[in-house]
């Protein structure tokens, strides 16, 4: 009888040794497959230089406007700022360059850039070399911490501010032609019958944008019409509408063209079209398209976003609604090729964009939310 019980006992000692086995042959296996691996990776610089002009020749006191074409290899939108520098240090005094920033999308895109030499300057030989600016912060598609000074403007606000501070170049100066100064210039005369906002309303649009502006380290000068001379601003913020008429169109042409900077607002790029009074204006821009950078002007509303992360180096992320839009407001469609898209309604309207004209340079947006 002792017999079958020891066979059993064997038997059961032979199985817990095989599965002791399988086990251990396992936990062997899942130490092996959990081994580290390393996997090289690699980052890029997006921005190649292929072609620029070989050579020049000027006068003292000549500007010379060239192209230059770079490729953007990545992905995303670069808001890049490039300098132009002389070999001969104390012949730099003599050059003024653009030394502006570009919006570069993906793909290869021409360029303009411009300089001018001084009418005291000797006669010289000397090379200038294009270089990447990289020594102060720059906008890029990377996520960037939010200013300081912009911690009270609110998403539409702080993309304003971004907005005119890439249009005001390297300047400092902008005048803000705007509704309540329009209306102290007018309603007592020739505008008693037009179609004004509300004192509140006037009041809230002139000390919001003037935030905005503000936050961007701007000098601000306050007007309720376009002067005869806008040559002593780096950037001309409108939005009066009544301050704009057709016979405007040229003088602001001839401003950006020759290195000034627009922002404009909402509807007023339709009163360069046609006269109006009211708050109406024309939604055919074809007359204006080539240095404003779209060619309709429309109403739209719904949510708003950017579209891509960070414009102008802001906190906005494409991610977020900057604007809840519940009435319809000002938007842009059929932009020019040289116009770059900043923001979009849902819908596909164009909330914001920028645009480059000569040597100044376009900032639109069509609409924002008012500080309390």
């Amino acid at each position: 009888m002792q017999k079958p019980n020891s066979t059993k006992k064997r038997f059961q000692t032979f199985i817990f040794g095989i599965l002791l086995i399988s086990i251990i042959s396992i936990s062997g296996f899942a130490v092996y497959a959990m081994q580290p691996v390393s996997i090289p990776a690699e980052v890029k610089e997006p921005l190649e230089i292929l072609n620029y002009p070989t050579s020049f020749s000027l006068y003292p006191g000549e500007t010379v406007n060239f192209n230059f074409t770079v490729q953007n290899s990545a992905s995303v939108n670069y808001f890049q700022e490039f300098e132009f520098l002389v070999n001969d240090t104390s012949y730099q005094k003599y050059v003024t360059f653009s030394n502006t920033n570009y919006s570069i999308q993906p793909g290869i895109h021409t360029l303009n850039a411009w300089f001018t030499i001084s009418s005291n300057a000797p006669a010289a030989n000397f090379v200038i070399t294009i270089n990447k600016k990289t020594d102060t912060p720059t906008p890029t598609p990377t996520p960037t911490q939010k200013d300081s000074t912009n911690s009270t403007l609110n998403p539409t606000l702080e993309l304003l501010a971004g907005g005119a501070r890439w249009a005001a170049q390297n300047g400092n100066n902008a005048l803000y032609i705007n509704w309540e100064d329009n209306y102290q210039n007018h309603y007592s005369t020739d505008g008693v019958d037009w179609e004004w906002k509300s004192e509140s309303a006037r009041y809230r649009w002139r000390r919001s944008i003037a935030a905005a502006l503000e936050s961007s380290n701007l000098e601000i000068a306050f007007a309720g019409d376009i002067p005869d001379d806008l040559n002593p601003y780096d950037v001309v913020v409108i939005f009066g509408y009544y301050a704009v008429e057709p016979h405007y169109a040229q003088q602001i042409k001839d401003y950006i063209q020759n290195g000034g900077s627009v922002v404009f607002i909402a509807g007023v790029p339709g009163f360069f079209i046609s006269y109006s009074k009211t708050q109406s204006c024309s939604t055919n821009l074809k007359y204006i398209e080539e240095w404003f950078g779209a060619s309709v002007y429309k109403n739209a509303h719904g949510l708003t976003r950017v579209a891509f992360d960070n414009p102008f180096g802001t906190s906005l992320l494409t991610t977020e609604i900057i604007y809840d839009v519940n009435l319809k407001n000002g938007a842009v469609s059929s932009l020019i090729s040289s116009a770059d898209p900043i923001a979009y309604y849902d819908s596909g309207e164009v909330f914001a964009f920028t645009h480059e004209f000569g040597a100044g340079r376009v900032y639109y947006q069509a609409h924002l939310k008012l500080l309390d």
